[in-house]
Protein backbone atom coordinates (compact mmCIF):
# COMPACT_ATOMS: atom_id res chain seq x y z
CA UNK A 1 0.00 0.00 0.00
CA UNK A 2 1.77 3.35 -1.51
CA UNK A 3 -0.33 5.96 -0.27
CA UNK A 4 -0.68 6.70 3.62
CA UNK A 5 -2.13 3.87 5.46
CA UNK A 6 -4.16 6.22 7.96
CA UNK A 7 -5.63 8.02 5.25
CA UNK A 8 -6.33 4.53 3.61
CA UNK A 9 -7.99 2.97 6.46
CA UNK A 10 -10.16 6.11 7.58
CA UNK A 11 -11.49 6.34 4.51
CA UNK A 12 -12.36 2.47 3.96
CA UNK A 13 -13.91 3.22 7.39
CA UNK A 14 -16.15 5.94 5.78
CA UNK A 15 -17.07 3.71 3.19
CA UNK A 16 -18.36 0.48 5.31
CA UNK A 17 -20.22 3.14 7.85
CA UNK A 18 -21.86 4.10 5.10
CA UNK A 19 -21.03 7.83 5.61
CA UNK A 20 -18.48 8.42 1.74
CA UNK A 21 -20.04 6.69 -1.26
CA UNK A 22 -17.49 4.11 -3.20
CA UNK A 23 -16.86 6.46 -5.94
CA UNK A 24 -16.24 9.30 -3.91
CA UNK A 25 -13.66 6.96 -1.67
CA UNK A 26 -12.29 6.55 -4.92
CA UNK A 27 -11.55 9.79 -6.13
CA UNK A 28 -10.10 10.62 -3.16
CA UNK A 29 -7.69 7.71 -3.34
CA UNK A 30 -7.23 8.41 -6.50
CA UNK A 31 -7.85 4.48 -6.95
CA UNK A 32 -10.47 2.81 -9.03
CA UNK A 33 -13.60 1.88 -8.02
CA UNK A 34 -12.67 -2.04 -8.22
CA UNK A 35 -9.65 -0.55 -5.61
CA UNK A 36 -12.11 0.19 -3.20
CA UNK A 37 -14.05 -2.73 -3.63
CA UNK A 38 -10.81 -4.35 -3.15
CA UNK A 39 -10.30 -2.90 -0.32
CA UNK A 40 -12.99 -2.95 1.29
CA UNK A 41 -13.37 -6.59 0.96
CA UNK A 42 -9.91 -7.28 2.50
CA UNK A 43 -10.93 -5.13 5.25
CA UNK A 44 -13.89 -6.72 6.79
CA UNK A 45 -11.85 -10.13 5.89
CA UNK A 46 -8.79 -9.35 7.80
CA UNK A 47 -8.87 -6.10 9.56
CA UNK A 48 -6.57 -2.86 8.91
CA UNK A 49 -3.57 -5.97 8.40
CA UNK A 50 -6.00 -6.64 5.14
CA UNK A 51 -5.18 -3.21 3.48
CA UNK A 52 -1.31 -3.78 3.83
CA UNK A 53 0.36 -4.60 0.40
CA UNK A 54 2.55 -7.87 0.91
CA UNK A 55 3.41 -8.38 -2.69
CA UNK A 56 6.79 -9.16 -3.44
CA UNK A 57 9.01 -8.90 -6.37
CA UNK A 58 10.28 -11.75 -7.61
CA UNK A 59 13.71 -10.09 -9.12
CA UNK A 60 17.35 -9.76 -7.40
CA UNK A 61 18.53 -6.16 -8.03
CA UNK A 62 21.56 -5.45 -9.76
CA UNK A 63 24.42 -4.42 -8.12
CA UNK A 64 26.59 -1.07 -9.37
CA UNK A 65 29.36 -3.24 -10.17
CA UNK A 66 27.53 -5.55 -11.60
CA UNK A 67 25.66 -3.54 -14.05
CA UNK A 68 29.21 -2.31 -14.84
CA UNK A 69 30.49 -5.99 -15.70
CA UNK A 70 27.42 -6.17 -17.82
CA UNK A 71 28.07 -3.14 -20.04
CA UNK A 72 32.00 -3.86 -20.22
CA UNK A 73 30.32 -7.33 -21.60
CA UNK A 74 28.19 -6.15 -24.12
CA UNK A 75 31.13 -3.48 -25.09
CA UNK A 76 33.28 -6.10 -25.55
CA UNK A 77 30.95 -9.14 -27.60
CA UNK A 78 28.39 -7.13 -29.00
CA UNK A 79 26.42 -9.47 -30.41
CA UNK A 80 25.88 -11.46 -27.43
CA UNK A 81 22.50 -11.95 -25.65
CA UNK A 82 21.34 -11.10 -22.50
CA UNK A 83 20.92 -14.86 -21.19
CA UNK A 84 24.54 -15.21 -22.61
CA UNK A 85 26.14 -12.13 -20.62
CA UNK A 86 23.79 -13.35 -17.67
CA UNK A 87 25.29 -16.96 -17.44
CA UNK A 88 28.99 -15.57 -18.95
CA UNK A 89 29.25 -13.27 -15.58
CA UNK A 90 27.32 -16.22 -13.59
CA UNK A 91 24.62 -13.26 -12.26
CA UNK A 92 22.09 -14.41 -9.94
CA UNK A 93 19.54 -12.29 -12.47
CA UNK A 94 17.23 -13.27 -14.90
CA UNK A 95 17.89 -12.44 -18.28
CA UNK A 96 15.73 -9.71 -18.38
CA UNK A 97 17.34 -7.99 -15.67
CA UNK A 98 20.37 -7.72 -17.91
CA UNK A 99 18.39 -6.76 -20.73
CA UNK A 100 16.91 -3.85 -18.65
CA UNK A 101 20.10 -2.74 -18.18
CA UNK A 102 21.33 -3.06 -21.60
CA UNK A 103 18.13 -1.22 -22.65
CA UNK A 104 19.11 1.65 -19.69
CA UNK A 105 22.61 1.62 -21.35
CA UNK A 106 21.41 1.72 -24.94
CA UNK A 107 23.04 -1.39 -25.94
CA UNK A 108 20.50 -3.29 -26.66
CA UNK A 109 21.06 -3.22 -30.63
CA UNK A 110 23.86 -5.31 -32.05
CA UNK A 111 24.48 -2.00 -34.10
CA UNK A 112 26.19 -0.83 -30.88
CA UNK A 113 26.50 2.94 -31.61
CA UNK A 114 25.13 3.91 -28.88
CA UNK A 115 23.50 7.54 -29.92
CA UNK A 116 22.82 9.82 -27.09
CA UNK A 117 22.24 13.48 -28.71
CA UNK A 118 22.58 16.78 -26.38
CA UNK A 119 21.08 19.83 -26.94
CA UNK A 120 23.58 21.13 -29.44
CA UNK A 121 22.73 18.01 -31.89
CA UNK A 122 26.62 16.47 -30.79
CA UNK A 123 26.87 12.87 -30.03
CA UNK A 124 28.20 11.72 -26.73
CA UNK A 125 27.72 8.42 -24.72
CA UNK A 126 28.47 7.90 -20.98
CA UNK A 127 27.11 4.58 -20.00
CA UNK A 128 27.60 5.78 -15.84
Amino acid sequence: MKKNKQIIKKTILKVINGRLARKEAAKVLRVSLRTIHNYVRRFLERGPEGLLDHRQGHYRKIERQQEIWIVVCKLDSPHRSARWIRDRLKLPVSAEAVRQVLLKHHLNHTTLEPRIRNSAGSVKWDPF
